[in-house]
């Protein structure tokens, strides 16, 4: 199918020239005096037209691309590679050559096409694609690997494998960026001073290639390998300081649709004064602002959160680096400035995990999902976990954009409350008839992780344990009045055995892990109130089928653990009705008395807590990269 040309005004040199090539005439009927190089070098020196070349490109069927005008783009794409090439041309007409390929690629992949057929649009043909679509990469590695060359055009070089790379997804052309390893070349650019202000595409490229089918193939993609075995610290510390910048403007851009900063004097005074105006008077606040509003959220730059994950994953020396920045020596360091990059991380999954079904959005929940999946590597870390119990060198600004409202936190808790915190919102917030049941269950097991390592090490958290326990039995009471309505029920029976093994391993370590004695007062009156929702999940665990032996050993476990709960509640509950306790205020007291009296009922003699197993994130990112893909490609020209 030929795409009609008679619509458009050809009223520059770069338009015609453009024209007569996806006609089909070639360089030497254009320019007859002139040879094949000399025109493409005196095509690649005329100003680019942006507009006209997109528009023209998007404008072509996709079938046209596969037919009348294939010979056009593979002509124009081998010679913007061979351009590019010439180390001995203009740098200004290699610029071009590399600005003219990435629009060609980003418009042209854009159609969505297969493997086979990218490789017969660019290459002319599969026996070909080898030979081509290498020597693409070649000049490639070349601009990443020559410091000579001005920064302007080897951010041009970047950009452009990143298009491409967004482009094909996980295509089989994007192989042909494993099969030469362009690993040290990135960290040069990330590394070296004229460059270095492009290490967010960088890595973002670096983290995209070693996704490429992460879970068939991850032996042969070299890039994991090489995100697993370097110690390359300079490299990590500019990873961090991009990664801290991005993740920044991600929580900002939440922040600028609504305020939720806490509340003080002067800014209380401001608002009641502001209130008393005629306009204001009788106009009511809204408690929580409208969902659509966040429907763009999070922006782009919160992809990096993937190399981030990557990185925290799979390399032990990044851990390091990451938690450099939050040690006291740094304190004065970021007294004015962004907040350490392990508090920015914190700040950004609040948001994300709170906003994460405001628009009912596969993006938002892909994000969420990669945030739950970042949580649960950090909870998984035992250098992490660590630190995260000190005391926070500043305040983590939490998300506060819906209700009910998180507790106000002391500035100088431990960041570990952050983790619980972001938890909790996720919990809250997206209990809904389609439930995110893979998120829930890490969600639980980021928890169980947590609590595990603090009654491992019995460290008591100044938290505000209350709020987590709501929470879960929020989330069990949820699953057990809509278990027949809840549209995924795949995977529940699984997510109610962790929330009891949970509630279970709370119960046990409590006067371990709390700090504060009411706390575990608390948890005790609400498995109290709770009990006919405990006693339902034990006729809906019988409900379920098991799938095998590991499966029915999961539910013995549950099993007994649930009827662990369950004994406690009762005891209580016999306890309370024996003193006739007629409100919530004189129950706590009552259990505050038989607890001090006699410790925690059923608490002694319970066997150890099991070990979780080591996260291994089988498929984790396999949903959210096609949202990667997407957002990287809207940072690029």
């Amino acid at each position: 199918m030929r795409t009609s040309l008679s619509s458009w005004k050809l009223d520059s040199r770069y338009a015609t020239t453009v024209n007569k090539l996806f006609q089909g005439l070639t360089p030497a009927q254009i320019a007859p005096n002139s040879s094949d190089q000399q025109f493409w070098n005196a095509f690649f020196s005329l100003d680019i037209d942006w507009d006209f070349l997109t528009k023209f490109l998007t404008s072509i069927p996709k079938d046209a691309c596969l037919d009348y005008h294939k010979s056009a783009i593979n002509n124009l794409f081998t010679a913007c590679v061979r351009v590019a090439q010439q180390r001995d041309e203009d740098e200004a007409v290699r610029g071009h050559a590399i600005e003219t390929l990435s629009i060609l690629l980003r418009n042209v992949l854009m159609k969505g096409f297969a493997g086979w057929e990218v490789m017969e649009i660019f290459a002319g043909g599969v026996n070909q694609s080898d030979a081509v679509f290498m020597e693409f990469v070649d000049m490639v590695a070349q601009y990443f690997e020559d410091d000579g060359a001005r920064a302007s055009v080897r951010h041009q070089a970047l950009q452009l494998v990143v298009t491409y790379t967004c482009g094909v997804a996980q295509l089989s052309p994007a192989a042909y960026l494993l099969r030469r390893d362009l690993f040290t070349s990135i960290a040069k650019l990330v590394k070296s001073p004229d460059t270095e202000r492009f290490t967010f595409e960088a890595v973002i490229l670096l983290s995209l290639l070693a996704n490429f089918h992460k879970s068939d193939a991850a032996k042969l993609n070299p890039y994991l390998q090489r995100i697993q075995t370097t110690t390359d610290a300079e490299f990590m510390r500019k990873l961090c300081w991009a990664a801290n910048f991005a993740c920044d403007t991600a929580v900002r851009a939440f922040q600028e649709i609504m305020d939720d900063s806490i509340p003080t004097f002067s800014k209380s005074v401001g608002t009641l004064i502001a209130s008393l105006r005629p306009d204001r008077a009788l106009s009511p606040l809204p408690l929580d602002l409208p969902r659509e509003l966040f429907k763009d959220q999070p922006i782009e730059a919160s992809v990096a959160l993937l190399p981030l994950s990557d990185f925290l994953h799979l390399n032990p020396v990044f851990t390091r680096v990451f938690l450099d920045a939050t040690s006291n020596a740094n304190e004065k360091a970021y007294s004015n400035r962004i907040s350490p990059l392990p508090y920015t991380v914190l700040s950004l999954s609040s948001y994300i995990l709170t906003h994460a079904s405001s628009s009912a959005s596969r993006r938002a929940m892909s994000y969420a999902n990669l945030t739950m999946n970042l949580l649960l590597i950090m909870s998984d870390n035992a250098r992490i976990m660590e630190t995260f119990c000190q005391p926070s060198i500043q305040a983590i600004r939490l998300c506060r954009q819906r209700q009910p409202l998180l507790s106000t936190p002391s500035p100088s808790r431990p960041p570990l409350c952050a983790l619980l915190d972001c938890c909790t919102l996720w919990l809250r917030h997206n209990l809904h008839k389609r439930l995110e049941v893979h998120t829930y269950i890490t969600c639980i097991s980021t928890c169980y992780r947590a609590i595990w390592y603090l009654q491992k090490v019995r460290k008591r958290l100044d938290y505000r344990w209350p709020e987590l326990w709501s929470a879960l039995l929020g989330l069990l009471a949820f699953l057990c009045n809509r278990a027949s309505n809840v549209a995924v029920a795949s995977g529940m029976q699984r997510l109610i055995q962790e929330t009891v093994h949970l509630l279970d391993l709370v119960l046990c370590k409590a006067e371990v892990i709390v700090l504060a004695p009411d706390d575990i007062h608390t948890l005790v009156y609400e498995l109290v109130r709770s009990s006919n929702v405990l006693q339902g999940h034990t006729l809906l665990l019988q409900s379920f089928g098991q799938d095998g032996p590991k499966s029915s050993l999961r539910s013995d476990a549950a099993s007994k653990a649930l009827r662990h709960l369950l004994s406690v509640a009762s005891y209580y509950e016999d306890q309370l009705s024996a003193t006739s306790t007629s409100t919530a205020k004189d129950a706590l007291r009552t259990l505050a008395r038989l607890i001090e009296k006699d410790g925690l009922y059923g608490a002694n003699g319970v066997r150890e807590a099991e070990e979780p197993l080591v996260s291994n994130r089988p498929e984790d990112t396999a949903g959210f990269l096609r949202f990667a893909y997407e957002d990287a490609l809207s940072l690029m020209p």
